[in-house]
C-alpha cells in the first residue's frame, strides 16, 4: 500500500511542476514584451536621429537667408526708433517718442499696402 507521505510528496511535486510550467510561460511572455519594448526604443532613437538631422538642415543659415529673401522681400532691418523698453510700455518716466512711433506705423502700413497691391497685380 502507498503511504500517505508518498502521496503527499507526489502531489507536492505535481503542484511545483505546474507552478514552474506557468512561471516559464509568464517569463517567455515577459521576454517577448521586453524585446518589443527594446525594438520600439531603438526605432524611436533612430527617428530622433533622423529628425535632428532634418532640423539641422532646415535651420541652415544660408537656407534661411534664401527663404527670407524669397518670401520676405519687403522686410528691412529694425531701426533703433522702433525699439522701446518694457518700462516705456508701462508708462515709465522716460516715455517714448509718440510721433516717431506713429510715423513708423504709417510707413509700415503704406509699405504693406503697396506690397499687397504689387502682389495682387
Amino acid at each position: 500500500m502507498i503511504r500517505s507521505s508518498t502521496i503527499f510528496v507526489t502531489g507536492l511535486c505535481l503542484f511545483i511542476a505546474l507552478i514552474l510550467f506557468r512561471v516559464k510561460y509568464e517569463v517567455m511572455a515577459l521576454e517577448l514584451q521586453h524585446r518589443q519594448i527594446n525594438r520600439t526604443i531603438q526605432e524611436t532613437k533612430e527617428t530622433l536621429h533622423i529628425l535632428k538631422a532634418e532640423w539641422a538642415l532646415l535651420n541652415e543659415p544660408a537656407r534661411l537667408q534664401r527663404l527670407a529673401v524669397k518670401y520676405l522681400p519687403g522686410m528691412k532691418p529694425l531701426k533703433s526708433a522702433q525699439l522701446i523698453s518694457f518700462d516705456d510700455l508701462l508708462g515709465g518716466e522716460a516715455g517714448y517718442d509718440k510721433a516717431a512711433l506713429e510715423d513708423l506705423i504709417a510707413e509700415a502700413t503704406i509699405n504693406n499696402d503697396a506690397q499687397a497691391k504689387h502682389d495682387k497685380d
